[in-house]
């Protein structure tokens, strides 16, 4: 009875640990597949039976996962109800936790390996036979007459357009020249590959055109081809564990490959590369499974503990066990793949410490509860340091306390709630945010420091250009501190029985929320005013400090950097401080390329056959607004110059990015809203889950921005549908929780 008992406490928790990590998986999923569609130009509509086809595979991560995270919460919950101190006085010993763990382990081991070993591979061949006929579909849709011009999303600065005609223009802008070239007829091919990437090979006849370099005192070539190849590749989305190109091969084929070829006899490349691959796959195989049954001891043993001393935070502990034990294994992935290691046994045994730290945790967790002998030993060490410490802290206090009396008295003028409500969410919104700000400087300054020592740069340029940087940063920063800032505020209260107390003063949420809307109020309206203006402001400011420190001269622009007026007929390439014109008509019809600075008043041309740049058409008629000649591109655009930019060149890109900047701000409270109903812990447990859910709910929120914004800048759906659909689904999300909301 108490072993059926006790694996009901662990399975429960597991199913919804399964259920949770697998939907955040698939979210993750969703949006590399996405984005994968967007970029090959097939339909939407794909993307439900390429995500089918991936289940299997997310499952084999997801067991795992589930397995530490359902095994640490049964025991907390068992631990949280006394009942393993029950049990024990009863005479309960190890055997009566690892007899339920043996058998769950082996249910877990047996539904782990018939996945990885029969539904993934067979998963694996569906998925891409659907990406073949994916791609046939897709090049209906690719380069047809009359269409928008093309921009492959590996080579950002190529661009090509098919005239109504059928006539094919290849353009191309890089700091080494500029290149217009025409062709008379174009076949083309996309080709899945088995790592889920795909390739674009374009067979062009009958080229024509010019090359103009911009290096030195810039000299024209002229070129005729009679047929020319060009390759682009279209990379898969990133994943959690990267598939590798042998998923689809059985594991009876796998070991074949293994075992055909021995490390000392003479292979080819591609023999040893298939060996590589299928070690690596069959190693993935047989080691997830077993992980399950590691994981799922190892958080059993963490879950105990002594009942007074419960704090929860499960899920941020599983977190961090997931991550070291994937992180782990891609260590000796990578190393088996770079040929640092000879043999297969190290990424076999990679469950095995995680099995041997949970047993020998658990036999630790079993014993009698003590204090650390470590502890009682340090602390006569530590006992003076705490006496010269005692008056300085003394002396902090009371200016802490002089400072609140001062705000308190100036603060509580409007009434106690208010104050206490404001400064509670005040308080809590500056602590996720300077943490957020804390993390962004790290990773801008890890990225960008061998930049800086190789390029010569100050590391004044660097600061200067991460405070220019912080305006587009805060645009996303904001609404992920808001949702924070919120739960840490509502969730202190509830533990620290203070929203207990507003009740009993007949204090509603809705009044004490609203009592707070000077804080939460001051920030949504500060995040639409830097959404609006200045953020695209600071853009243009940090974009040249970014290229001083890379030495580069062309923007660094996450939209694509062209412009088409299809008003003049002009396809233009965006760079910092010139444009490269490409007018869109047959040879000998308008000169092949136009070149204008910003802020000249005449732009320069280049005829058909021409040597040198002449005097070209005037500003004024190329660029027929005022807007479209203040700002280098679109992401430095005022907002109402953009509105501009979208009356004279519409662009699907161009007009989320109006929307975004418009509607932006809703995203905090939306996500508050949502996670309302997390916000309330019960009076023993921790933050933790509320911290855990909101991060999730982060994520989400993000992934979907992704795919809602992939779809409308790929015209699928309407620009304004790509902002507001995340934000309709977070107030859906919130009316469907607020049964749930437990106060």
């Amino acid at each position: 009875m108490l072993t059926r008992y006790v694996l009901r406490r662990w399975a429960t928790p597991f199913l919804g640990a399964l259920l949770f990590y697998g939907f955040l998986l698939l979210s993750w999923e969703m949006v590399a597949i996405s984005r994968e569609i967007f970029s090959e130009g097939a339909p939407l509509r794909w993307l439900v039976p390429l995500l089918l086809t991936s289940m299997p595979e997310n499952l084999g991560t997801v067991i795992p996962m589930a397995a530490v995270l359902g095994g640490l919460l049964g025991t907390q919950q068992m631990m949280e109800g006394s009942e393993l101190v029950a049990a024990q006085g009863l005479g309960a010993g190890r055997r009566t936790w690892t007899a339920p763990w043996i058998r769950m382990s082996f249910w877990l081991v047996l539904l782990a390996t018939l996945n990885a070993h029969f539904l993934v591979p067979a998963a694996a061949r569906i998925q891409q036979s659907i990406k073949v006929r994916m791609a046939e579909e897709a090049k209906a849709r690719f380069l047809r007459p009359g269409a928008p011009p093309w921009f492959p999303p590996s080579a950002p600065h190529s661009a090509f357009w098919v005239s109504p005609e059928g006539q094919i223009h290849i353009m191309e802008s890089t700091p080494q020249g500029v290149q217009h070239l025409t062709a008379s007829s174009m076949t083309y091919a996309l080709e899945a590959k088995p790592d889920g990437s795909s390739e674009l090979q374009l067979h062009l006849s009958g080229l024509q055109g010019a090359l103009y370099q911009t290096s030195g005192a810039g000299s024209v070539l002229h070129l005729s081809q009679k047929e020319q190849v060009l390759r682009f590749a279209i990379a898969a989305g990133t994943r959690l564990l990267p598939p590798t190109p042998m998923r689809y091969e059985s594991s009876a084929a796998l070991l074949r490959k293994l075992w055909a070829s021995s490390p000392l006899a003479e292979a080819t490349p591609e023999s040893k590369e298939q060996r590589l691959q299928a070690a690596q796959e069959f190693c993935r195989r047989v080691t997830l499974p077993l992980a399950a049954a590691a994981l799922l001891l190892l958080g059993i043993a963490l879950g105990f503990g002594h009942p007074r001393f419960y704090r929860g935070g499960a899920i941020l502990k599983s977190l961090g066990i997931i991550m070291l034990y994937y992180l782990v294994m891609k260590y000796f992935e990578n190393m088996w793949m770079g040929g640092k290691i000879q043999t297969i046994a190290p990424m076999l045994l990679v469950p095995i410490p995680f099995l041997v730290g949970g047993w020998l945790l658990l036999r630790e967790r079993l014993k009698p509860h003590h204090s650390s002998r470590l502890i009682r030993q340090l602390a006569p060490v530590f006992r003076p340091f705490r006496h010269q410490l005692n008056p300085l802290l003394g002396r902090l206090q009371r200016s802490k306390d002089s400072a609140l009396c001062w705000l308190h008295g100036k603060g509580t003028q409007h009434g106690v709630l208010r104050h206490w409500a404001t400064l509670a969410w005040w308080r809590n919104w500056a602590s996720a945010l300077g943490s957020l700000l804390v993390l962004n400087l790290l990773v801008e300054y890890a990225t960008l420091a061998g930049d800086l020592s190789k390029n010569g740069v100050h590391f004044i340029v660097f600061v200067r250009y991460w405070i220019w940087n912080l305006p587009p940063f805060l645009v996303v920063a904001l609404p992920m501190a808001f949702l924070l800032g919120s739960l840490l505020t509502l969730s202190e209260a509830a533990l620290n029985r203070e929203w207990l107390a507003l009740r009993a003063g007949g204090v509603s949420l809705l009044r004490w929320l609203w009592s707070s809307r000077w804080a939460w109020g001051l920030v949504a309206g500060l995040t639409l005013l830097l959404q609006v203006g200045v953020a695209p402001f600071a853009m243009g400011r940090a974009n040249t400090l970014y290229r001083q420190i890379l030495k580069r001269s062309q923007n660094a622009t996450a939209t694509k950097p062209w412009l088409y007026l299809g008003s003049t007929g002009v396809l233009w390439h965006l760079q910092a401080e010139q444009r490269w014109g490409f007018p869109l008509k047959a040879p000998g019809e308008a000169p092949i390329l136009l070149h204008w600075r910003m802020g000249d008043s005449h732009s320069e041309a280049l005829a058909w056959g021409g040597l040198r740049l002449v005097q070209g058409p005037p500003a004024e008629r190329l660029f027929p607004s005022q807007a479209l000649r203040n700002a280098a591109n679109a992401e430095e655009a005022r907002t109402l110059d953009l509105i501009r930019w979208q009356a004279w060149a519409p662009d699907p890109e161009r007009a989320y990015m109006l929307w975004g900047r418009i509607l932006g701000w809703l995203a905090g409270p939306c996500l508050a809203l949502a996670m309302l109903s997390y916000a309330f812990p019960g009076p023993r447990q921790g933050r933790g889950q509320a911290l855990g859910a909101g991060l999730v709910a982060g994520l989400i929120f993000l992934g979907l921005q992704t795919l809602f914004g992939g779809a409308a800048r790929a015209s699928e759906i309407p620009a304004y549908w790509g902002v507001l659909a995340p934000l309709l689904l977070l107030l859906a999300a919130s009316f469907l929780r607020l049964r749930r909301l437990r106060t």
